[in-house]
């Protein structure tokens, strides 16, 4: 009888000792966020990788580990170049024949409406400053001349070739450069002549034969530093250059 109480007694304890642990135990299997376990991944990250936000080719650069940003200028001169002489540089272009002023200079002479090649010998005699008033008086036009100074330039030509100088214009190809650095402007006086400066009549110079004139060219500045005679095909290039 007492061991069947004994039995009893052992087995009422090992209910209440499971009832107990039951009631002690968590009432859920779910565990809180964060905490690690199979259900409980970690948080994604919210900030990119060191230099990876800043870094690229408009903020970058050593320190923050970007290629550095491009340039935004150009090269130092480009595009500032004067290739003409009366351009931005201000220089008068090299020439292949450089001479003063009364010494001759030979160059070539085409006129493709006339079918004319030849050289010519060529010596600038003189150039000086005139004014707008010289020339209005003699009724040379001046439309687009304001502020402008007229150069008169003195020369004589030689045709040097076997082709005949008529119907063409070899005056036509003189420029000058003033003392900003500037080309000047033809100015067409042909209708009416200034007296002092009258151009050549290039009828009839055959081989050897010499015309005289003057031409007038007006430039921006108001002492003239040399006078061209520009190449056949470049115009921006000159054959022969003349200075005081």
């Amino acid at each position: 009888m007492r061991s069947y109480t004994t039995k009893l007694t052992v087995a009422a304890l090992a209910a209440a000792t499971a009832l107990s642990l039951a009631a002690c135990g968590p009432d859920s299997t779910d565990t809180p966020a964060g905490a690690g376990g199979a259900t409980g991944a970690a948080p994604a990250p919210t900030t990119a990788a060191s230099g990876a936000a800043t870094g690229g080719s408009a903020t970058g650069g050593a320190a923050t580990g970007g290629s550095p940003a491009a340039p935004t200028s150009a090269a130092p001169g480009a595009g500032t170049a004067g290739a003409t002489g009366g351009g931005a540089g201000g220089a008068v272009p090299a020439a292949a024949t450089a001479v003063k002023v009364g010494r001759p200079a030979t160059v070539d002479f085409a006129d493709k409406t006339s079918k004319v090649a030849t050289k010519l010998e060529i010596t600038v005699t003189g150039v000086e400053a005139g004014s707008l008033q010289e020339l209005t008086a003699a009724k040379v036009p001046t439309t687009g001349l304001e502020g402008r100074t007229p150069m008169y330039v003195s020369y004589t030509i030689k045709n040097l070739g076997d082709a005949s100088l008529s119907f063409t214009a070899p005056d036509s190809k003189f420029v000058v450069f003033d003392n900003t650095g500037q080309k000047g402007l033809n100015v067409m006086n042909a209708a009416n002549p200034l007296p002092k400066c009258t151009g050549a009549k290039f009828q009839g110079v055959t081989k050897g034969v010499e015309a005289k004139g003057c031409i007038i060219i007006a430039t921006t500045g108001t002492a003239p530093v040399a006078v061209g005679y520009t190449d056949l095909t470049d115009l921006l290039k000159l054959q022969a250059s003349w200075t005081k």
